[in-house]
This record gives structure tokens, sequence and C-alpha cells, in this order.
């Protein structure tokens, strides 16, 4: 699995597209393309708002185990001004936690700023 953060609108999908093509054209089968993890992430907390840190890094770990030669993108929602709303907290620090668990698990990770990938794993 290859993971792919950044902020908002910097380009990740593109990025990933790219990405896995070129691993595709290198002989590596890679997955579909995961865009926009985080949403998930929300998603799932609407549906189980009480869900605890270990249960959204199971949620994240059953992710990479039903697709592991997936492209996954995720923003990065931890950074800016904390939130007053408690959900909202909750929210960022249940991405964190999914970010954290696909990091750990990913064969690569890169950052995208600008339409530009970065790797750092």
């Amino acid at each position: 699995m290859i993971l792919i953060i950044g902020g908002a609108f910097q380009g990740k999908e593109r990025a990933a597209e790219k990405i896995a093509a070129a691993a595709a054209a290198g002989g590596k089968n890679i997955g579909p393309v995961l865009a926009a993890f985080h949403r998930s992430v929300r998603d799932y907390m609407e549906t189980r708002p009480q869900a605890r840190e270990e249960e959204i890094r199971a949620y994240a770990a059953g992710v990479v185990r039903d697709h592991p030669s997936a492209v996954i993108t995720m923003d990065e929602v931890g950074c800016g001004v904390v939130p007053v709303d408690k959900e909202e907290r909750q929210y960022r620090e249940a991405v964190g936690a999914a970010g954290q668990e696909l990091a750990a698990r990913a064969e690569k990770v890169y950052r995208v700023t600008a339409g530009i990938p970065v790797r750092i794993k």
C-alpha cells in the first residue's frame, strides 16, 4: 500500500494516479486509488460516535488488509486552528490515528505540496 498525504487541494489525487501508473509500468501490482480517506474516517465516526483510537486504528488496518496494493490519499486535517467543537476535535484526532496506522503499514509514504510529491518513507 502507498499512502499520500497533504493539505487540501494540493494535488494528491493527481499524484496518486501518476505514482500508481509508474508502479504499474514497472511491473508492480497496484490496486485502486482510494481518495480522500479522511472522509471515510468522518463517515465511520458518524456511525460510531463513541469510537476510541484503538477502533479507528483497527478500521484503518482493515482497509489495508482488504486493499493491500491500493494507493490511499488523505488530507492532513490536524494542522491549523484547533476547533472549539468537541466532535470536530475528535474527528481530527481520529484522522490522525488512522493516518499513523496507515503510514506504519505503508510500503511508501508521500507528502504532496503544490502538486509536488516528496517521498518521506
